[in-house]
C-alpha cells in the first residue's frame, strides 16, 4: 500500500489554533535564551538562525496566499527551485542563516514580538483564502490545505528544537502529534515530495527492508503506526499495521516523542523510545530520509 494523498484530518480552525499555540510557546522560550546559543538538533544553527528560518517561511507562505499565486514563488533571498545537490529545506535554511547573521537585532524580546507578528499575518492570509481557491503547493491539492498542515508541522518541530535546547518538556496533543507524524511519513512515500527530503534519500536501501514507527498510545481515531517498506520500485508507506507485523526495525514512543523521532530530533540511543530489531537500519534511515 503506497502513501495516499492527504485530506484534512483536523478541522480547519484547529490548524491555526494549534499553530498560534506553538508560536506562542517558542516566543515565550525565546525570552530566556541568548540568540547566539547553538541549537544541538540543528547542526551549525544558532537560535537566531532558527527564528529567522521560521520567519522566512511564514513570510513566504503569506506571499503565496495573499497573491493567490498558482505558480512557484521562491522565498525571499532564493532564486530557484530545489536542485539535485541540496533539498529545498537545506536551501531555505541556508538563506535564513545568512539573513540572521546580517541582522543587527540581538534583543530576544524584539525577535519574539516579530515572530508573533509574522504568525498573525500568516493566520490572516490562511483565513482569507477559501479551500476552493487555487494556490500553488509543493504537492497534493493545489489549495491552502497543504499550507495549513505545513505551518503547524514546521512550527511544532522547531518548537521541539527550542525546548530540547532549553531543557523544557515537549508535549503536543496526541491527535495533533500523530497527525503530524503521518504528514511526514506519508511524504516519504510520495515521489512528488522527493525534492523536499534529504538528497541522501536516494541512497535509502531498495531491498525490501522494513521499518515500523508505532505510537505508545492509541488515539480514538486516526493513525498510530506506520510501516515503511524500502521496495525496489520506491518507498511504500502502510498505515495502522497490526502489532503482529514484525519489521526489520521498530520504534515505539509516546506521540510527541514519535514526531521528534521521525524528524531525527531524538536518536535511537535516547531512552525516551524503544527500539527493536536492526538499529543500524534505523540509524541509516534517520540519517538519509531527513533534511
Amino acid at each position: 500500500m503506497t502513501a495516499q494523498t492527504h485530506s484534512l484530518a483536523l478541522p480547519i480552525s484547529r490548524y491555526t489554533v494549534e499553530f498560534r499555540k506553538e508560536v506562542g510557546r517558542i516566543a515565550d522560550a525565546l525570552r530566556g535564551i541568548p540568540l547566539s546559543d547553538p541549537v544541538p538538533t540543528c547542526p551549525e544553527w544558532t537560535l537566531g538562525d532558527l527564528v529567522s528560518h521560521l520567519r522566512q517561511g511564514y513570510e513566504w507562505v503569506t506571499t503565496i496566499l495573499t497573491t493567490r499565486s498558482t505558480e512557484f514563488i521562491p522565498p525571499d533571498g532564493l532564486s530557484g527551485a530545489p536542485d539535485e545537490d541540496s533539498s529545498w529545506t537545506e536551501q531555505v535554511a541556508g538563506g535564513a542563516r545568512g539573513a540572521a547573521r546580517k541582522s543587527r537585532v540581538v534583543d530576544p524580546e524584539l525577535w519574539a514580538r516579530r515572530l508573533l507578528e509574522d504568525a498573525d499575518r500568516l493566520v490572516g492570509a490562511l483565513d482569507g483564502v477559501d479551500l476552493d481557491v487555487p494556490v500553488w503547493a509543493p504537492r497534493g491539492k493545489q489549495n491552502k490545505e497543504y499550507w495549513l498542515r505545513w505551518v503547524l508541522f514546521e512550527t511544532a518541530v522547531h518548537r521541539g528544537d527550542v525546548f530540547l535546547m532549553a531543557g523544557l518538556p515537549f508535549e503536543l496533543d496526541t491527535e495533533v502529534a500523530l497527525h503530524l507524524v503521518d504528514a511526514f511519513l506519508n511524504a516519504c512515500g510520495d515521489p512528488d515530495a522527493r525534492k523536499f527530503l534529504s538528497p541522501l534519500f536516494s541512497e535509502v536501501p531498495r531491498g525490501g527492508q522494513t521499518l515500523c514507527f508505532r505510537s505508545a498510545e492509541e488515539p480514538a481515531g486516526g493513525f498510530s503506526s506506520w510501516l515503511i517498506t524500502c521496495a525496489p520500485d520506491g518507498v511504500q508507506v502502510t498505515r495502522n499495521v497490526p502489532t503482529t507485523v514484525v519489521a526489520d526495525a521498530t520504534v515505539v514512543a509516546a506521540p510527541s516523542d514519535l514526531l521528534l523521532v521521525v524528524k531525527g530530533r531524538l536518536r535511537p540511543e535516547n531512552p525516551r523510545m524503544t527500539v527493536l530489531g536492526n538499529r543500524a537500519l534505523l540509524d541509516f534511515w534517520l540519517s538519509h530520509a531527513i533534511a
